[in-house]
């Protein structure tokens, strides 16, 4: 009994040397894994948003000449065909 009681203790002191460095590696690998994570949903997110800035400026800016295609037709007296976005005089 006395025998397999100092066994067990020294087992478990060794274990407990190499946990330690074991949880260290474990828990760097961890922080690595999702910092990585977190910058690549960032960048995601980043260009996503720019994606999505083009977009608003292109409509912004198609509307904008539609209007003025609309004001030019109607200050020459034409009518304005909004089928074809065309100026029937």
């Amino acid at each position: 009994m006395i025998g397999a009681g100092l066994v067990y203790k020294a087992l478990f002191l060794k274990l407990r040397q190499a946990l330690g460095p074991v949880l260290l590696v474990l828990a760097l690998a961890a922080g690595i894994y999702l910092y990585g994570h977190h910058r690549g949903r960032v960048d995601e997110q980043v260009a996503f948003a720019a994606k999505i800035n083009q977009e608003n400026e292109e409509a912004g800016n198609a509307a904008e000449d539609w209007r003025v295609r609309y004001r030019r037709c109607a200050e020459r007296g034409g009518l304005f065909n909004y089928e074809t976005s065309a100026c029937d005089q």
